[in-house]
């Protein structure tokens, strides 16, 4: 849990009172000065850029886009997360504002949620890439199913981060309410989306890679699959990407859970430093939202056709000609992406 939410407000949350302590506060903060300036605004272009592209030009997605458009829109949110709690007390030692706790927790909420979203994403594009490559020229990967289980994605990471939620009603609740005052424990949700948000999809895509490598191996090799190297570069360098900068996040919040668990006791000053620990954990986390979309654009390669296509709409409208018809130019589009592509 972000340390505003059991309202322990201070430089960077905590009271620093040695020299390492403030130190480490100090590279922390430039680290999210620097995320800021230079990965904010690319998250914030380029996420824009994949839901506008792909939203304009609907017809000629396949399934990959689809979660990609996914992954979008959940970075969208978790680039706006991020500017709020980058300039609060969680990361700055003179923080530019020191929001509440409600809307600490909405933060918070909306974080778990986005978070779960990008995971299960990627978790899901590797499964119906598998479908693919066992199943050819079938209809299980459809774009239409496809935009059907990202909508159960999202109503699915609301509901496992209903534990955040819950804490909060609960820490407006008496001491008293004995049920109640067992669930205040933060540990309890870090567990909770340990394994739900990282352990479950982690498992989920080791599984679909590992039969789509013995797909890909001889005898099981067949001319029918489109399953293209194109699309093998793009699923294989978001699923490192996308896991291996959330594996820190998730692994403090293991340790956190486990710290609790075992009861120890530490000083003060481990509980500092463990949070900044913390606090860069969560920034490399944050670099996937501008990290995902990037590989997308220079990976999928009818992406900046596409991109071309929306600037020439734009150019169109505003200088009032008539541009091609869409549909001769979304079957350019296919005619160009040949066989890299799953079918829709």
């Amino acid at each position: 849990m972000w340390s505003c939410i059991q309202a322990n407000f201070g430089p960077n949350a905590t009271l620093c009172g040695d020299g390492l302590c403030q130190d480490v506060g100090m590279i922390l903060s430039f680290a999210s000065v620097a995320y800021l300036i230079v990965c904010f605004p690319l998250g914030l272009v380029f996420n824009g850029l994949v839901l506008i592209v792909n939203l304009r030009h609907k017809v000629s997605i396949n399934m990959s886009d689809v979660y990609f458009t996914n992954m979008a829109l959940a970075g969208l949110i978790l680039n706006l997360v991020a500017l709020l709690q980058l300039l609060g007390p969680d990361h700055l030692l003179w923080p530019v504002w020191a929001f509440g706790q409600e809307v600490c927790m909405g933060s918070f909420i909306l974080f778990n949620v986005a978070a779960l979203v990008s995971i299960y994403s990627a978790t899901l594009l590797s499964l119906d890439c598998f479908i693919e490559q066992a199943l050819p020229r079938t209809y299980m990967s459809s774009v239409y199913k496809t935009k059907l289980v990202c909508s159960f994605v999202w109503g699915g990471a609301t509901l496992a981060s209903f534990s955040s939620l819950l804490f909060y009603i609960c820490s407006k609740i008496s001491d008293q309410d004995r049920d109640c005052s067992q669930l205040q424990a933060k540990e309890l949700g870090d567990a909770i989306m340990f394994f739900t948000g990282f352990l479950v999809p982690a498992a989920g895509v080791g599984c679909a890679l590992c039969l789509i490598w013995r797909k890909l191996q001889p005898p099981w090799r067949t001319q029918a699959s489109r399953l293209g190297p194109s699309v093998q570069r793009l699923l294989l360098a978001t699923v490192l990407v996308q896991f291996g900068l959330w594996l820190p996040y998730h692994l403090t919040l293991l340790a956190s859970t486990a710290h609790f668990v075992t009861r120890a006791e530490g000083s003060s000053l481990l509980a500092n430093r463990t949070h900044f620990l913390r606090g860069s954990c969560e920034l490399l986390a944050y670099l996937s939202t501008c990290a995902v979309p990037l590989l997308y654009k220079y990976l999928q390669k009818t992406f900046d056709t596409r991109l071309k296509l929306v600037i020439q709409d734009v150019r169109c409208g505003i200088n009032g000609r008539v541009c091609i018809q869409d549909g001769m130019r979304q079957q350019n589009i296919l005619t160009i992406s040949g066989t890299e592509t799953l079918p829709e």
